[in-house]
């Protein structure tokens, strides 16, 4: 059998631990070494799931490597499935719920996890507040034979500090995404926070006030007036994780709405953090009708200097770095290199590619507004 060494250290201090862990999520993977310690187990992993996807966090990144081989077997959705169906409010082996017959024949068991060395699993299963279940799972030796009664009861001693660490760390979870959307309103920007499958998890008064493009539709799913943009937006959040797809939409204006563009801002290490169901957060703009509204907008969105944003604009009104260079009293290398951190931010490569993201940001200009150079070198206004 596996040697386990026990003593004070797994335990001691563990349920604190915990209940660190829950609004400090970088500390869950120490915790789950102890738990697979006490759970007499080689790994351990925490699962969020809402029945058709899953994330995890392992106590290595061995752990994680078997969670990902693991739900890669179709036999990994029954696993789940039986303990989920099980709704026991403690901790369950393998054998609670498959027979010794089906863990030999289930390809799972026989052709990856016994062979492995793995096979021998303990889990429980929590409900959280946002509709998901967060399972604590240990995985070890199917050679070490069942697991005996005293190690469910240390589990089982454990299982209320988890589930209140996680009704704890959901709960946060769901506050940083509504702190985002309501500090977007407080600069007049409409924003909400979707699920990667579109839903609707919450909006800003802005946002809900914005009815000519946007509405909801079955589950609270997000839908856009504008169905070419409608489908940008669902394959935007299909490879929200990637970095890939397109991040801002334009929408067509409809009789009572101006053109307006849809920014998809991902939400960062959101597939690191199991109870951060936002995917990402959604953000319309308007054109704006004045050229010192709009640099301000530009800031705000692409985390843009006041003159980044200034040049930002001028490009898009079709002004070159040349151009820019002599009314501002820099160097063209000066403005090259400043227009250079305005791609980079804003995700452009080309200057061209800029100017069309601004499009429907920054109305066109007027010429009375935009210096350009006199004869001799003086400056005016055409």
């Amino acid at each position: 059998m596996t040697t386990h060494v026990f003593g004070g250290s797994p335990q001691e201090g563990l349920a604190d631990r915990i209940y660190e862990a829950s609004v400090l999520p970088e500390f869950w993977p120490d915790v789950l070494r102890d738990f697979a310690v006490i759970a007499e187990s080689l790994e351990a992993v925490m699962v969020a799931t809402n029945g058709e996807s899953f994330k995890w966090i392992g106590s290595s990144a061995r752990a994680e490597q078997l969670a990902e081989e693991h739900y890669r077997y179709e036999g990994a959705l029954k696993r789940s499935g039986r303990l989920l169906a099980a709704q026991r409010a403690g901790f369950m082996t393998d054998r609670d719920v498959f027979s010794e017959a089906e863990i030999l024949s289930e390809p799972l068991f026989a052709d990856y996890l016994i062979p492995a060395g793995y096979g021998r699993g303990i889990a429980t299963a929590i409900q959280v507040p946002t509709g998901d279940t967060i399972i604590f799972h240990g995985e070890g030796d199917f050679g070490d034979g069942p697991y005996g009664a005293d190690v469910v009861r240390r589990l089982d001693d454990l299982r209320p500090h988890l589930a209140r660490s996680a009704l704890i760390s959901a709960r946060l979870a769901f506050e940083r995404a509504r702190t985002a959307v309501e500090t977007l309103s407080g600069i007049g920007l409409a924003a909400c926070a979707v699920s990667q499958g579109g839903t609707v998890l919450v909006a800003n008064r802005d946002f809900d006030a914005e009815q000519s493009y946007w509405t909801t539709r079955g589950a609270e799913r997000i839908a856009l007036s504008d169905r070419r943009a409608d489908r940008q937006l669902y394959d935007a959040l299909d490879v929200i994780g990637t970095g890939q797809g397109v991040r801002s939409l334009p929408l067509i204006g409809s009789s009572s709405g101006a053109p307006a563009v849809l920014h998809v801002v991902p939400i960062r290490r959101a597939a690191h953090d199991l109870f951060m169901r936002a995917a990402a957060i959604l953000v319309l703009t308007k054109a704006s009708q004045s050229p010192t509204q709009a640099t301000s907008l530009l800031q705000a969105l692409f985390d843009l200097s006041a003159t980044e944003a200034s040049i930002a604009a001028r490009i898009s009104a079709g002004r070159t770095t040349e151009q820019i260079a002599l009314v501002d009293g820099k160097s063209v290398d000066t403005v090259r290199n400043q227009l250079k951190s305005v791609l980079q931010k804003t995700g452009c490569r080309r200057q061209v590619d800029l100017a069309r993201l601004l499009a429907q940001l920054i109305p066109p200009v007027s010429k009375s507004v935009i210096p350009t150079p006199l004869p001799g070198g003086g400056v005016g206004h055409a």
